[in-house]
């Protein structure tokens, strides 16, 4: 799982940064499985980055803000 891709406001965006894997199962049976549960940085504050930049299709968490990146 290089990028993970999440649907913000209905539409499907890549997470650069400011995520973490929370794996529940086991590296290797979770990654086999594609398993996956994402712990997303500051949540409120990516919906209000995405409100503003609605073309966006990438996001990046860069020193505590979110930052539309394409």
């Amino acid at each position: 799982m290089a990028l993970p891709k999440i649907v913000v406001r209905g539409k499907k965006v890549i997470l650069l940064s400011g995520y973490c894997k929370d794996d529940f199962k086991g590296i290797r049976e979770a990654q086999r499985l594609g398993d996956y549960r994402l712990k997303v940085d500051a949540e409120e504050q990516l919906l209000a980055a995405a409100r503003k930049n609605p073309d966006a299709v990438a996001f990046g968490y860069v020193a505590g803000v979110w930052v539309a990146s394409a």
